[in-house]
């Protein structure tokens, strides 16, 4: 099994000003022998995807990369201010780097910069014609112009990472996500990655409470174009690793055997080329 979405850091306030409130626990140094301690033996395999917007955070990764085998790839952070065909000759031959990231969400006007931002559009068709991953970050708010610019960006591979962060106990909400998602699940191109959820629904939450979610996920996408990820350690703030494989066990248990062996392990082999 491959856990499609892990993060490192060594925590400063500075660089990680989003953890506060309920993610305050997780406000201290994350390191591999962190999760290692308690990461059970089916998972076979992490990606390790950026956290901070810096040069920085890549050679971090690539460090730990390095150091641990069990780190198979890398989602990298793509600095879009800048030339991006001078930061792909840099970094398309570190065959550890599968794909980029930048963190849209944090965006002043998310939607906005997907659709309007050259510099960030330009670096995007970069990246898929070096045929590499780009990770899109957003809420669910922004999944109207994330179609757009799915349908736009369509010469490789998409990930849309948590689902797009539905907005949870809401059927106002969960209508409105499902639309949007069957527009993107008619790009072929596109892929989910089933991670984050536990985060948006918040620490009471139940397994049930994603049942929805998983199956429209899996309706739409098939297993073809699903990876599953925990999110760890940003999933600290409302449960502990092994919950997260009990919810998994429980939100598939309906799932024949192929079903789950694609999302959990050939769907991620295939993306990011492991």
């Amino acid at each position: 099994m491959i856990d499609s979405h892990i993060h490192f850091w060594k925590y400063n306030p500075i660089e990680f000003p989003w953890m506060t409130g309920d993610l305050s626990v997780i406000a201290k140094d994350m390191s591999p022998e962190d999760l290692l301690a308690q990461l059970p033996a089916k998972i076979e395999g992490l990606i390790a995807v950026q956290a901070r917007p810096s040069w920085q955070e890549n050679e971090y990764l690539n460090g730990l990369a390095e150091q641990h085998s069990i780190i198979k790839g890398i989602v990298a952070w793509f600095d879009f201010e800048k030339d991006a065909q001078m930061q792909l000759e840099k970094f398309i031959q570190n065959k550890r780097i599968k794909g980029f990231r930048h963190m849209i969400q944090d965006e002043p006007d998310p939607t906005a910069y997907m659709l309007n931002n050259h510099q960030f559009n330009v670096g995007v068709e970069k990246i898929q014609q070096a045929e590499l991953l780009y990770g899109v970050l957003i809420h669910q708010k922004d999944l109207h112009a994330a179609v757009k610019f799915s349908q736009r960006h369509d010469q490789y591979a998409l990930v849309i990472d948590h689902l797009a962060k539905p907005q949870m106990y809401s059927s106002d909400g969960f209508t409105v996500w499902k639309k949007r998602m069957k527009e993107l699940a008619a790009l072929a191109h596109v892929n989910c990655k089933i991670s984050g959820l536990v985060t948006e629904a918040g620490a009471h939450c139940k397994a049930q409470d994603f049942q929805a979610y998983l199956d429209i996920a899996l309706e739409l996408f098939g297993p073809e174009r699903l990876l599953w990820g925990s999110d760890w350690p940003v999933s600290l703030a409302t449960q502990r690793y092994e919950t997260l494989l009990v919810f998994w066990d429980e939100w598939t248990r309906n799932w024949s055997a192929s079903e789950r062996k694609q999302v959990e392990t050939d769907t991620p082999k295939r993306l990011y080329k492991l």
